[in-house]
């Protein structure tokens, strides 16, 4: 545990350039509305700034934004002018969104089977897993299976291991998989299941049952760890096979007392109870225990606004609704529907109203309401609305941009969630037990589940095309890459390998681009200027094909700006200048000429986003009310330092770094600790919040540890060369990090460290405190409540806490010294979190869309309206 902070004498030069500092962070906080014990109204809401034009802020603060031009208290630390353009544009006015109208094929079950989705809009049927065709009526299966196809195969061979019993067709062959499976397969999904003859066995439906109803009993799953290795072979001889655990047997399955027949865990034998639950937990959406015999929600985008029910991801949508969400309702049906929270209060909390759904304008005391400034509602129901999307209090109009999100076929984003069979990936929440609690999570691409999200239920969405200044593709493509990919022997675009997943990504988004342009007129419209694509695995956009990249917006977590590039991954799937071809596959073309050309990133179109890290993760930080530390650690890397991996992981710098703090000591003789976490023990969130500065380094491709760093108030030392951090190109980062070239990395670090004068690190440290929020993910009901949880906690407010820690965090918050470069946060600021930055810096985009003409035109009219263009606002 480290020291507190202490307060400096008064009297010196430092702590008077000190509270100069301090009176500038507390006056844009003043702004913000971080520090009032009550809720204020939103500013926009959804990535919504002021939206008000001037006038006061209700209590008594200076206006955040007006038309005079100059700085604007809620720009500060921006690049350009993005910032002040945002919060100072005319509103649009409201309109009822369009509805669909037009029939989608059916069979004697309803459209599309009665297990799909119609997309009326275009009369096109969403299929589920499992099913496909024009209907949805024709079987798409997925078997398990001990291997994949090879060149010689045809293309359209699933390779498969079952029997028409489900059952594999010889556990002592050779071959793993994921997907290999010791128990009944579901083949719709390849998952595994306790066979039907035991008690716990997933038993089939009835004859002539609808599709949809896919068991009578839903039995107990056998997880992807749980594979005997001691099986039967055909002779009924008990044999090792080579691909399950020797320690397990079928009969700790199947036996009388085993997986498969138990009622309860102690009935289990060891070897299966650790393999199949026990600490592992339950894999399988929906299901938990250590037997998978608790049952609650299943995790669907917005629940599917309470007009569908969740299937492991796909909401198939009640009559009439339809969208990834359902939130959409076929024209001439009613919309006045009480939703399936109403009966389900468990959900209540987590739907939120969709605003592109309304069919009337919000009136000025029902905008004013959403946002969070009645007084009838509680703070806490304010701000969940106001980080949820909810609409402002300027009435019946809307900020740009508007975003129209397409619904694509659910084979490139729901259907991911059907297939991945495991838990803590692909999403960012999920539900925990019978109570249906929910909890979040992150892995390092959960940004790609929860943008989607959050774009779904923000204000700033549109379900007018015609009107929309972009349009966003929701292509799950790292979800496919982990934990889909390879599981079984479908899905893969392109070359049907799991051993080139840059090849299966660059066809899975030209697979989604085709079908843009075949259903609608928008691409062509602007040659794809205006479609956003979210490229977040470990080298962002540097694969992604060149007809796609050249015009579209990538938001990408690296920001590697060379023109020519080779990958750098030390994981070999993912090299995508390894050269791939296939027959009947791009006319035996090698795959690496679909992105050739193009650089990674181009910072005049494309950004560099933060990722998705949860309130948990940051918990110690003095920004989110922690009381602050003494920064006595000099520099911090604490996590994979390549000891393992390929020479060219992390382009060697995590090694280096690591072989230089051994060889001369830096941990005992500078306090700079670089290690593994079992060579740096403790909370790593306590580190980061004693650490004055903290390394941002690149790792198979990008690295979460700006975000890490700024979040604790710790100052990011970059060392990764023509590589932009997040928001480089948008935010003024040179004014709270410092960058060195890779080649300078050497003994002399921590002279170099110890040079710089702590007046200047102070400084730093308060104006990355101006703008940390905005590495922050602050929408979202879960997320503003755990932000609020946290900061309660953090400031000995939360009143289920003992009362012995809430009375030991209030008295450390007496002994923070008063020009600290922190500032207690009773209200976290979502409009100005990372989500609202994104779409705030997209409003900036709009011109650029149009063509270079309206650009230029534009350009010019931004440039005489005195928004700040071309400095940094610092305040």
């Amino acid at each position: 545990m480290g020291k507190r902070a202490f307060p400096k004498d008064p009297d010196t030069t430092e702590a008077v350039a000190s509270m100069y500092d301090h009176h500038i962070l507390h006056q844009s906080n003043k702004a913000l509305g971080t520090r009032g014990r009550r809720s204020r109204g939103a500013r926009g809401g959804g990535g919504g700034g002021s939206g008000a034009a001037g006038g006061s802020s209700g209590d008594g603060h200076v206006p955040a934004c007006d038309r005079s031009g100059g700085k604007c208290s809620l720009c500060a630390m921006t690049r350009g002018s993005w910032c002040e353009e945002y919060h100072r544009q005319d509103r649009v006015p409201w309109k009822p969104a369009p509805r669909g109208s037009t029939e989608c094929p059916d069979t004697k079950w309803g459209p599309c089977n009665g297990v799909g989705n119609c997309h009326y809009d275009i009369g096109v049927c969403q299929c589920p897993a499992g099913w496909k065709g024009k209907a949805c009526d024709v079987p798409d299966k997925r078997p398990c299976t001990n291997g994949h196809k090879s060149k010689q195969d045809p293309l359209d061979l699933v390779v498969t291991h079952i029997g028409a019993d489900g059952l594999d067709l010889d556990l002592a062959e050779g071959g793993w998989t994921a997907s290999r499976c010791a128990g009944f397969c579901d083949d719709d999904r390849a998952s595994c299941w306790c066979p039907p003859s035991t008690k716990h066995g997933r038993k089939p439906p009835p004859p002539d049952s609808p599709p949809w109803v896919r068991f009578s009993q839903r039995g107990r799953p056998i997880g992807e760890g749980c594979k005997p290795g001691k099986v039967p072979n055909k002779a009924g001889q008990i044999v090792e096979n080579d691909w399950g655990n020797k320690g397990m047997s079928l009969d700790d399955l199947w036996g009388p007392k085993s997986w498969c027949n138990a009622d309860s865990a102690g009935q289990v034998p060891q070897a299966a109870n650790a393999a199949c639950g026990g600490w592992r937990g339950c894999q399988e959406e929906g299901l938990h225990g250590q037997l998978c015999n608790s049952v609650s929600e299943e995790t669907c985008l917005n629940q599917c606004s309470g007009h569908g029910e969740c299937d492991a991801g796909y909401c198939r949508c009640l009559d009439g609704w339809y969208g990834h969400d359902c939130a959409r309702r076929k024209a001439g049906e009613p919309t006045d529907v009480p939703g399936l929270q109403e009966s389900r209060p468990w959900l209540k909390p987590l739907v939120m109203p969709v605003p592109a759904a309304a069919t009337q304008p919000p009136t000025a005391e029902a905008a004013t309401t959403a946002s969070g400034s009645t007084a009838g509602a509680t703070a806490d129901q304010q701000q969940q609305h106001q980080a949820a999307g909810a609409a402002s209090p300027a009435a019946a109009s809307r900020l740009r941009p508007l975003i129209y999100i397409y619904d694509l076929p659910p084979e490139f984003n729901s259907r991911m969630h059907q297939y991945k069979l495991t838990n803590d990936h692909c999403g960012y929440r999920q539900f925990t037990g019978p109570t249906n609690s929910t909890e979040l999570y992150a892995d390092g691409y959960s940004v790609e589940v929860y943008f989607h999200e959050m774009l779904a239920i923000s204000p700033h969405r549109t379900f007018d095309p015609e009107e929309a200044d972009f349009f966003y593709l929701p292509v799950y493509y790292t979800c496919w890459m982990w934990p889909v990919n390879g599981w079984a022997d479908m899905p893969f675009w392109g070359a049907p390998t799991s051993w080139h997943r840059p090849s299966n990504a660059a066809n899975m988004w030209l697979a989604a681009k085709r079908w843009v342009q075949e259903h609608f007129p928008f691409w062509d419209r602007r040659g794809g200027r205006d479609h956003i694509w979210m490229t977040n695995h470990d080298e962002g956009a540097c694969y992604m094909p060149t007809e796609i990249y050249n015009t579209s917006i990538m938001l990408t977590h690296w920001g590697r700006l060379d023109l020519n590039h080779t990958s750098n991954t030390a994981y070999g799937p993912d090299d995508y200048s390894s050269s791939l071809s296939w027959p009947g596959v791009l006319d035996n073309r090698d795959v690496t000429e679909l992105w050739a050309g193009h650089p990674c990133y181009d910072p005049k179109k494309d950004l560099v986003i933060p990722g998705f890290k949860p309130p948990e993760h940051y918990k110690r930080s003095p920004l989110l009310g922690y009381p602050p530390y003494q920064r006595d650690i000099l520099l911090y890397l604490r996590g994979d330092v390549g000891k393992h991996r390929q020479p060219n992981y992390s382009r060697g710098i995590r090694q280096r770094l690591y072989k230089l703090s051994q060889a001369h000591s830096w941990q005992d003789k500078h306090r700079i600790f670089i290690g593994e976490k079992y060579e740096i023990t403790g909370d790593y969130s306590d580190h980061l919040a004693r650490s004055v500065f903290c390394a941002v380094v690149p790792g198979d491709g990008y690295a979460m540890r700006f975000e890490d760093a700024v979040l604790h108030g710790c100052i990011p030392l970059v060392i990764m060369d023509r590589t932009h951090a997040a928001f480089e190109s948008i935010l003024d980062t040179d004014g709270f990090s410092l960058r060195i070239k890779q080649d300078a990395l050497g003994e002399h670090l921590p002279a170099l460290l110890q040079a710089i004068a702590p007046e200047q690190i102070e400084r730093m440290q308060r104006r990355l405190s101006l703008v940390w929020h905005r590495y922050a993910y602050g929408h979202g009901p879960l997320v503003s409540g755990a932000l609020r949880a946290t900061a309660a906690r953090n400031l000995g407010l939360r009143e289920d806490d003992p009362e012995e820690l809430r009375e030991r965090m209030k008295e450390f918050h007496t002994q923070v010294p008063a020009e600290h470069p922190y500032q207690p946060v009773h209200n976290f600021p979502v409009h100005t979190d990372a989500f609202a930055t994104i779409l705030q810096w997209l409003h900036s985009r709009i011109k650029d869309t149009r063509g270079p003409a309206a650009g230029a035109a534009a350009a010019a009219v931004s440039g005489s309206g005195g928004g700040g263009a071309g400095g940094t606002t610092e305040q």
